[in-house]
């Protein structure tokens, strides 16, 4: 009798990772670069990052926290998880210092991009994923249809949409060149899909 297959176990799968316009419009990327991402050229700050994702092979629903932190516990991680190669604003090591002020500071970086292994790089990835808020409904997604004027999805079969919750802002500004985005999410189960990269490319003044 032949052995019975086991169903593989992806977590969320990504179908959308890229940036908005703060009004929401979505921007093209200048497409893979020297690092074999879809790079986009940016100002150091005002616009938005959104990443789409859909259930894996296991069709389990996509998990939806986006913060969820132990100082004493570096295996307590978000079901949304993403990481900076440079760090971001003033590289605040406080986590999710995101406001009010001034209660306000920036992410340290995690490289090479990883999600696990020590209390910092659990804390970093906090940092960044807090800043991030979970739609489950297109209509209320950040990204917005350029011909109906309301929230739409990017990504096709996407049932949640991650978006940073007020946009970037100073306290988020990239460094000048090239800064690595690392994202992946986990479903309601808590298994990880595959991970996916983005540039983002900020020119000096």
């Amino acid at each position: 009798m032949p052995p019975t297959p086991t169903l593989a176990i992806i977590g969320g799968e990504i179908t959308a990772f890229g940036v908005a316009r703060a009004d929401g419009r979505v921007i093209g990327s200048i497409g893979p670069e020297d690092h074999g991402y879809l790079t986009y050229v940016r100002p150091r700050s005002g616009f938005l990052i959104f990443v789409e994702a859909k259930p894996g092979i296991s069709r389990r629903r996509v998990g939806t926290v986006t913060f969820n932190s132990d100082p004493n516990d570096p295996n307590t991680l978000p079901q949304f998880q993403i990481v900076a190669s440079r760090s971001l604003g003033n590289g605040s090591a406080i986590v999710c210092d995101n406001g009010p002020a001034p209660r306000l500071g920036g992410v340290p970086a995690v490289l090479p991009p990883s999600f696990g292994g020590s209390q910092a790089i659990s804390n970093a990835i906090n940092d960044l994923s807090c800043r991030f808020d979970a739609r489950a409904i297109s209509t209320a997604a950040c990204t917005r249809d350029p011909f109906q004027q309301e929230g739409n999805f990017v990504g096709p079969g996407t049932t949640v949409q991650f978006c940073t919750s007020a946009g970037v802002g100073s306290e988020l500004a990239f460094p000048v060149g090239d800064t690595i985005l690392t994202a992946r999410v986990l479903d309601e189960s808590g298994f990880p899909g595959p991970p996916q990269s983005i540039v983002i490319r900020v020119f000096g003044d």
